[in-house]
């Protein structure tokens, strides 16, 4: 079973889709298999020439921060650059998640239309944490969420949430023999 599934983190100066992105982590994995593979993609944007939306209060938020997180603030990359990247590296057909079923993939989807690049996954590939950890919570109870290393981090945040899908996914579904 080859992984295809990516578990992307943003990190971003607001909460709509028209947000500027400060950094992208991404992380291949499989689930099934309860893998969490070396295969990572990571950028900090120039989030203010972005051409997209700055909320003050998170630009607020984001000055007061953990300083390991904040210096994502620092980013050089170019968003289109990191777009055409970010879909050469995805492996193929692959599913896509993101940590809320209405923030990471819509962010990415709003930035690829607003450039005109062609989004690099399918629809009906979109995966969303929330709703396993819902699933998960329903049928055994809390999860113990732990740290993954700096919080607001996206490379960071990418692959704890990544672990603990597959975490989560052995206790309900098993794994991949």
């Amino acid at each position: 079973m080859k992984p295809n599934h990516v578990m992307i983190d943003l990190e971003t100066m607001g909460t709509t889709p028209a947000s500027a992105i400060v950094s992208i982590g991404a992380v291949v994995f499989e689930p099934r298999a309860n893998i969490v593979t070396s295969k990572t993609f990571y950028a900090e944007l120039d989030w203010v020439e972005q051409g997209r939306k700055i909320c003050p209060a998170t630009q607020t938020w984001w000055e007061n921060g953990n300083p390991i997180a904040k210096a994502a603030l620092n980013g050089l990359d170019d968003l289109k650059v990191t777009l055409e990247e970010l879909a050469v590296w995805l492996p193929r057909d692959c599913k896509v998640w993101g940590n809320g079923a209405t923030f990471d993939i819509s962010m990415l989807e709003d930035a690829y239309r607003q450039l005109d690049l062609e989004i690099p996954w399918r629809f009906w590939n979109i995966r969303d944490c929330r709703t396993v950890k819902d699933l998960y919570e329903s049928a055994r109870g809390g999860y113990e969420k732990k740290s993954g290393g700096t919080l607001h981090h996206a490379m960071d945040d990418a692959k704890f949430q990544a672990q603990y899908i597959c975490d989560m996914w052995k206790n309900l579904v098993g794994s991949a023999k």
